[in-house]
């Protein structure tokens, strides 16, 4: 292992097919918007944080806080795999607005660890990566289930679906070349802030979701579970009866909400996204992402 003393990483967003909070298990596929981390290392045991982020006002303390500390374990959490003890700057720049549900502190936190490991000059294999990037989200607040799935879509491509309890991957896929479209309100919503109880509450319907995803049916699965993930977190479902009347394939709430994801063939996704341009929030008209996460310039 040559330690270079600097590292870059690059990692994806994410859309949800089936929100793991309820009952543990969850499923999530990778969009094409991306986040970019850089670590410089240093003898001194100091961690600095500087996150630029699509969208994201500065002094929003709750963000700042939950991600600094998510990007700091997620480089400490490298370094001690490898027994390092070093101090360093860690920077990221996204493409995913923080906070809505669309997996960006997965997004982070797989591209500062490949940032690291970039910098350190080491290697891990995939799933020590997702794994360590998991754990810092624990050990930060940021995630109620450590959100296994979410990691895997963002570092790994495609669909999967996961037991984040266990940390077992139950089903992989590429998927086909459809848009991902997203309406993206100005509310922020926190995971860490979820009442684990409350949605405790709607894990049988989670799980019936859940079936559907592991038997192949995984937009049908997404759209019973946006309609469940809507009245869960008191969202209006209209923008997904909109969107499935103007030909999306499938649409759901994104994680704890509050943007919604609707998925369509090419041609559509214009469609979907003037339906949605009068309700007065953003849209991002992207596609979904086979590509694995990468580390280096």
């Amino acid at each position: 292992m040559k330690i270079k003393g600097r590292g870059q990483g690059v990692a994806f967003g994410a859309a949800t097919v089936v929100n793991a909070m309820p009952s543990g298990r969850g499923a999530a596929f990778s969009v094409a918007l991306r986040t970019f981390a850089e670590v410089t290392l240093r003898e001194e045991p100091t961690v600095d944080v500087e996150i630029e982020a699509d969208g994201v006002e500065k002094g929003d303390g709750a963000r700042e806080g939950g991600e600094n500390m998510l990007a700091v374990e997620s480089f400490k959490g490298t370094l001690k795999h490898f027994g390092l003890d070093l101090g360093g700057m860690i920077r990221t720049r996204s493409e995913i607005p923080i906070a809505r549900g669309m997996k960006s502190s997965s997004a982070a936190s797989n591209a500062i660890v490949l940032a690291t490991l970039d910098a350190i000059g080491g290697s891990m294999d995939d799933i020590e990566i997702i794994r360590t990037g998991v754990d810092a989200s624990l050990r930060s607040g940021v995630s109620l289930t450590g959100a296994m799935d979410d990691a895997c879509a963002s570092y790994l491509g495609g669909l999967h679906v996961t037991d984040n309890g266990r940390g077992l991957i139950l089903k992989s896929l590429e998927l086909e070349p459809v848009s991902a479209i997203f309406l993206i309100p100005e509310e922020r919503r926190y995971s860490g802030k979820v009442d684990r109880e409350f949605i405790s509450q709607y894990a049988p319907v989670s799980e019936v979701a859940m079936g559907e995803a592991l038997d192949g049916r995984h937009w049908q699965a997404m759209l019973l579970n946006g309609f469940a993930m809507a009245h869960a977190f008191r969202i209006d479902p209209a923008p997904i009866v909109a969107a499935m009347k103007n030909g999306a394939v499938s649409a759901s709430v994104c994680g704890k909400g509050p943007s919604i994801c609707a998925v369509s063939c090419k041609e559509l996704e214009g469609q979907i996204a003037e339906c949605w341009a009068g309700l007065g929030c953003r849209v991002i008209r992207t596609s979904v992402n086979n590509t694995k996460a990468s580390r280096g310039g």
